[in-house]
């Protein structure tokens, strides 16, 4: 067994696993594509009411450097967001 190549996660396996769950459209694999749906979701509607300028004080340094790095936070973040 070898990393995968470029992916923060590795394989695992587990004795007494269902057969239907090692299948691309098994139930395990509709579970963590829901989840990971939800997250991305969750985290695309936090970092857009946190980079979003209407109704803030754009005078204020404060806000500035907050949507700065709400900005630099989701750009950091780019190469899990994309896997």
């Amino acid at each position: 067994m070898v990393p995968i190549r470029g992916s923060p996660y590795s394989a695992s396996f587990k004795v007494g696993g269902k057969p239907a769950d090692n299948t691309m459209i098994g139930s395990a694999m509709q579970k963590v594509i829901q989840k990971e749906l939800e997250r991305l979701q969750t985290n695309l509607t936090d970092n857009k009411k946190a980079i979003a300028t209407k109704d803030k004080d754009l005078k204020d340094v404060k806000v500035l450097l907050g949507v700065k790095s709400s900005v630099e936070a989701t750009q950091n973040k780019t190469d899990v967001i994309t896997l």
